[in-house]
């Protein structure tokens, strides 16, 4: 069946459109009224954005499902107009280190997502020789720590490891994801841009793409932009929240004072992030006192747009980034050819952060309380109506596992 998204505007083009959708896919933007199709969805003078691509979330299936799994985070991500999430391979029991538990989580994605979903692979010492294997399944690249994960089984890279990580990951031309904390330096500002150092000069040295992970500071962000070959990425949580907002507000690294959250915004501002994700890292509510990470992925867009610090063609731009960076073919845009993912905002309406406006497992938010302006009311997943403000998610099932183009 054809579709019709109606009258919507989708920036920066100024004025209404028609988005006419066939078999999941876009087949043309025309003028508001010139869309046919043989079923039409109203959403006169509302926002049509590209879905949300969340290229760093934790949701910890399969072994840890009781902390997230695909089923309630893809809940929560098309609540919030994400339309596809890049899973990390710590939190996963076992993480995921071969290919073997590669194929185990994307099962796991086909049969619980509503969403699309492509997997980061693990770098530990002991996945050296995985590495190739797990490009071969389908990942995106590797995820490594240079400080201790939390978990034993996830255990920090060496020099060695890292190197020979990003020599695999350059002949395939793609990103190591590195976690930029130096143990011996503590939770510092100092930490985290010295880590960004040692890492992007061996990705330099090896001819690999170092990507940084959750940016805290705009130091950080300053030293990944003097390398040639470095990508970077920042949170709402480190723009937004203040650095004591309790247990619900934990994270590593930490959330900076007052001072560096305004130097971070002036840094995303002027173009110098590249990604915005969630690092949607929630756990259960036994451990929540000492576990560090924040629910997030159904909250990172309504937040950024109910800021207005920055454009919506800003916005779009970085939460739509990764799609690009990681080549996920027909994903990020709303054009002709690209797979029907669309977030229907209402930029005016108001709401309030709660535990009965939430759809993750635990639905434990610092930002919990906080009034919004600007709601997502609609996602569809390859023309498929994935949430609506009225009736909530859509049962589980329909998302794919993506892998990436292999064209460089």
């Amino acid at each position: 069946m054809s579709l019709v998204v109606r009258g919507g505007v989708t920036p920066p083009r100024p004025d209404p459109v028609d988005v006419v959708i066939a078999d999941g896919r876009i087949s043309a933007v025309v003028a508001a009224g010139q869309g046919s199709a043989d079923r039409v969805i109203d959403v006169g003078g509302l926002l049509v954005l590209p879905g949300m691509i969340d290229a760093h979330v934790h949701f910890q299936e399969p072994g840890r499902e009781a902390w997230e799994g695909f089923d309630t985070g893809s809940a929560a991500a098309a609540a919030g107009g994400v339309t596809v999430v890049v899973d990390m391979p710590i939190d996963s029991d076992p993480p995921t280190t071969s290919a073997a538990l590669v194929a185990a989580k994307a099962d796991a994605a086909r049969r619980h997502s509503r969403i699309d979903v492509a997997l980061w692979g693990g770098l530990v010492p002991e996945s050296v020789a995985a590495l190739g294997p797990m490009l071969d399944a389908g990942v995106v690249g590797f995820k490594a720590f240079a400080c201790p994960s939390g978990w034993d089984e996830f255990p920090p890279v060496d020099e060695a490891t890292l190197r020979a990580g990003f020599a695999v990951a350059a002949r395939a031309g793609v990103p190591v994801a590195v976690h930029c904390e130096l143990e011996a330096l503590g939770r510092t500002v100092e930490s985290e841009v010295e880590a960004v150092r040692w890492a992007a000069r061996a990705a330099t040295e090896e001819g690999g793409w170092l990507h940084v992970v959750h940016a805290s500071s705009a130091d950080a962000v300053a030293e990944a932009r003097r390398w040639p070959a470095v990508t970077v990425e920042t949170c709402a949580h480190y723009l937004l929240l203040a650095e004591d907002s309790g247990p619900t507000g934990r994270c590593l690294p930490p959330v900076r004072d007052a001072a560096a959250r305004a130097a971070l915004w002036a840094q995303v501002a002027g173009g110098a992030v590249d990604w915005l994700t969630s690092d949607h890292s929630p756990c259960h509510p036994e451990v929540r006192a000492t576990w560090a990470g924040i629910d997030g992925v159904g909250l990172t867009l309504p937040l950024l747009l109910s800021s207005e610090r920055l454009p919506v063609a800003d916005l779009v731009r970085m939460t739509t980034q990764a799609a690009r960076d990681l080549r996920l073919p027909g994903k990020g845009a709303v054009a002709p050819g690209f797979d029907a993912d669309l977030a229907i905002v209402d930029p005016s309406m108001r709401w309030q952060v709660g535990p009965g406006s939430m759809w993750s497992r635990h639905r434990l938010s610092p930002f919990a309380g906080s009034v919004l302006t600007g709601r997502v009311v609609l996602t569809l997943a390859r023309g498929r109506v994935v949430y609506s403000d009225a009736d909530g998610p859509c049962p589980p099932g329909g998302g794919a596992v993506l892998r990436p183009a292999r064209d460089r």
